[in-house]
């Protein structure tokens, strides 16, 4: 595990110029004051950032056992010390002086981590200074059971020494870092989980924050006085009853995720012990530890929202709402989006940053092979749809009139430098800047041939701010309703697909109900979202509500101004946007249930009337309510992964609570035994019966799809009505090249293989409905 090119530390310790000498230190530079201050100057936090080597680290230096502190300062001071660390210290450095540390200067120090978080003290090294360093030894620090030798022993012995705080010495901030590198590899690797300390008094919440003073040379002021004073308006008690009922609630949620950190603390205590445990019992202490390191361990799958539909549905804008970002993915207002898939997560801590994933050198030549293959076909033979997109492609990439050879277009060093790197990463602190930097690689616009990438790119992954409006574990993933022929994207189209846990199909307002790209995605998905995926949930969301002409609808569904309960001109549009939101609603269910069983959630939203809130308010976009559902979302995966976390952790602990002096050798075989006996009699007496009703049923699907397949090959590979078969042979050549699976740029998806296995899945579709309900 490699250290993080970020370290942020907090420097604890009573007696705060030597705290400031070690910061100094650790920084190479007079950072911090190092003389004494007034005795009417406020205690503040100090935070300075510097390059320590190649490493970016940010020090704060707040004043938390001044003896002035009134409890409600001492929690503020807190918060304020979380704010400057956040989203979380790596290491707190309790600086402390041996000679003069007892019992109750123990009980604070403990009481002051514990107000950072449980875990606090597993994060912690305590650093003696050179004018203490005379009278500490490991020897002294080890055996001596004094106040001092006490919370080195509560801080897992993780105890340093400097041998001078007056000059800077690289060799001694290289060995803390060590001593830090060492501590966070015992924990994973993370950053600790600060929890806010709020003090609660009557209905509303004080803090008594004081007007913070700035002094030494913090090195970025305009940023922090900005974060302060939106963090003091933030903090300022509130006489409002639903406000104080809004915070109670804040308060609430957040100690209710704490649980799952107290019980992470415990682990981590429990790992440290196992140090100081009996060599005897090596193998299981190992086990034991193994077993908490994957424990430990921050799980990787997350939520897959799968967002459907065909170009110029406004399904980049609403994405774009939905992350509070007004230009981050490019639209189809410019140019023309492509079938790229996009995915967006928050995961950076302030950058937007873009990975590009690019196809294989070997599978770009193999497809451009049958793009010029194509477009070599006589003009009365070619299939229109298909050879526009192999000109689009090939000019997209090679510039207009690229009328070359296969020789002459591979050996073109821009796109075979490209493909060779596999992948291509960008990084910019605004979205709008990461936005430009990402459109040659997923749209098409006339104007830049040449300049274009998306046909060898595979998928696009872009990772936004934490802090924004994506719940941390949620990845919303656009998947085009349009195809460009091209396997590698399909494939990994249906593969994504499987993946989701939610699937929402978007469609413009106005032809929701009417257009068939939308339905024909839930039908021909409902196989791979259903028996073969992941998904739970389907959602329909109608778009552009805000494009309504006012007098043409009123008229149409003979409306009134008293019907609409109309007080006033301006009210009317959004009356009528609103009346024609609930008929959609309950049209698109209807026919959802009637006509495919399902009975999706349906959302109107106007992404346009969510930034520019002329007509709407900013709830009746329902932006608002699909940023909602992906927190219901985020929530239920938390507590999942919660319940599982603390199952995995009773388990250890029950292993390491086993009594020591029965047969463990006996023990094993007779719970073999017992675990094979249950599973023999599940599989025989419970299971089998269920497969024997199965396999019965797809047999019987088997000899039906047999005597079909002739009729539905005919019926996926012929002509379809209305068009007049030239080039035909075209549609039929990439259905076979992409294994009987393809989707064309106007949403026309082939899937001969399914076609085929329909007849088996509707055989055997109510049984296995019974037993996977």
């Amino acid at each position: 595990m490699s250290p993080p090119p970020n370290l942020r530390i907090v420097l604890l310790g009573k007696n705060e110029l030597d705290n400031a000498r070690v910061g100094n230190l650790i920084l190479g530079r007079d950072a911090f004051q190092t003389e004494a201050l007034e005795a009417s100057e406020e205690q503040v936090s100090e935070r300075v950032r510097g390059q320590v080597g190649d490493r970016l680290v940010t020090i704060v230096n707040p004043d938390l056992f001044h003896p002035g502190l009134l409890p409600h300062e001492l929690s503020a001071q807190i918060t304020e010390c979380v704010d400057l660390s956040a989203p979380g210290p790596h290491v707190f450095i309790l600086v402390l002086q041996p000679e003069n540390f007892s019992e109750e200067d123990r009980n604070k120090v403990k009481s002051i981590l514990g107000m950072f978080s449980y875990e606090a003290i597993n994060y912690t090294i305590v650093l003696t200074t050179v004018r203490s360093a005379r009278h500490v030894s490991e020897s002294f620090t080890v055996k001596r059971e004094d106040s001092f030798a006490l919370i080195i022993n509560e801080c897992g012995m993780r105890h340093h020494m400097f041998d001078t705080i007056d000059r800077f010495d690289q060799n001694q901030v290289v060995k803390l870092f060590e001593r830090v590198d060492s501590m966070m590899k015992r924990n994973g690797g993370r950053y600790l989980t600060c929890k806010k300390t709020e003090t609660m008094t009557g209905t509303s919440l004080h803090l008594g924050v004081k007007p913070l003073q700035k002094r030494g040379r913090e090195e970025d002021l305009a940023e922090d006085e900005e974060m302060q004073k939106k963090r003091r308006e933030a903090l300022r008690p509130s006489q409002d009853p639903t406000v104080t009922h809004q915070l109670r609630n804040s308060v609430w949620k957040e100690s209710k995720e704490s649980v799952r950190e107290h019980a992470q603390g415990v682990m981590v205590q429990v790992q440290n012990k196992l140090d100081h445990c009996d060599r005897s019992s090596a193998t299981l202490i190992d086990y034991i530890r193994t077993s908490i390191q994957d424990l430990q361990k921050k799980p990787t799958q997350k939520i897959i929202i799968g967002v459907f539909g065909q170009t110029g549905c406004g399904k980049s804008s609403l994405l774009n709402a939905i992350l509070g970002e007004y230009e981050l993915l490019p639209t189809a207002t410019l140019g023309a989006c492509t079938s790229v898939i996009i995915q967006v997560e928050a995961k950076t801590e302030s950058n937007y940053r873009a990975t590009i994933d690019f196809i294989s050198k070997e599978e770009w030549h193999k497809e451009l092979k049958c793009l010029l293959h194509d477009l070599a076909e006589p003009e009365d033979k070619r299939n229109k749809d298909i050879c526009k997109m192999a000109e689009d492609k090939i000019e997209a990439l090679y510039g207009p009139e690229s009328r070359k050879s296969f020789k002459e277009l591979i050996s073109d060093h821009k796109i075979a430098d490209l493909l060779s790197l596999g992948t291509k990463s960008f990084s910019h602190p605004q979205a709008l800047a990461l936005s430009e930097e990402i459109k040659p690689y997923v749209w098409h616009h006339e104007d830049d041939l040449g300049n274009l990438y998306w046909p060898i790119v595979k998928a696009v992954k872009i990772e936004v701010p934490k802090q924004k409006e994506l719940p941390e574990n949620i990845v919303l993933v656009d998947l085009p309703g349009t195809g460009d022929y091209n396997q590698t994207r399909d494939e990994m189209w249906k593969q994504m697909l499987r993946e989701c846990t939610a699937v929402w199909i978007v469609s413009d307002i106005n032809r929701a109900l009417s257009e068939k790209a939308p339905w024909e995605i839930l039908d021909r998905n409902m196989t791979y979202m259903m028996q073969g995926g992941e998904c739970t949930s389907i959602a329909f969301i109608c778009t552009k509500t805000d494009n309504l002409e006012v007098q043409s609808y009123m008229s149409s569904q003979k409306l009134t101004d008293e019907k609409l309960q109309v007080t006033n001109n301006s009210d009317r549009k959004r009356k009528c946007i609103l009346h024609r939101n609930g008929k959609a609603k309950d049209q698109v269910k209807k026919k959802a249930n009637k006509e495919y069983g399902v009975k999706p959630l349906v959302f109107t939203v106007s992404s346009h009337e969510f930034w520019s809130e002329k007509k709407l308010e900013q709830k009746d976009t329902e932006i608002p309510a699909l940023r909602e559902a992906l927190k219901t979302f985020n929530d239920s995966y938390t507590n999942k992964v919660a319940k599982q976390y603390f199952s995995s952790a009773i388990g250890i602990l029950h292993l390491i609570q086993a009594p020591t002096n029965i047969d463990r050798s006996k023990l094993h075989s007779e719970l073999t035994k017992k675990l094979e006996d249950e599973w023999k009699n599940l599989r025989q007496n419970r299971l089998r019966p269920f497969y024997n009703q199965l396999e019965k049923s797809l047999s019987v699907g088997v000899q039906k799809a047999a005597k079909k397949c002739v009729e539905i090959t005919s019926e996926q590979v012929k002509v379809p009505p209305g068009k007049d078969g030239r080039g035909y042979h075209q549609t039929l050549s990439a259905l076979c090249r992409n294994k009987g699976y393809f989707r064309s740029r106007d949403g026309e998806t082939r899937d001969l293989n399914r076609a085929l296995a329909v007849v088996m899945q509707n055989s055997i579709n109510k049984k296995f409905n019974n037993l996977f309900p």
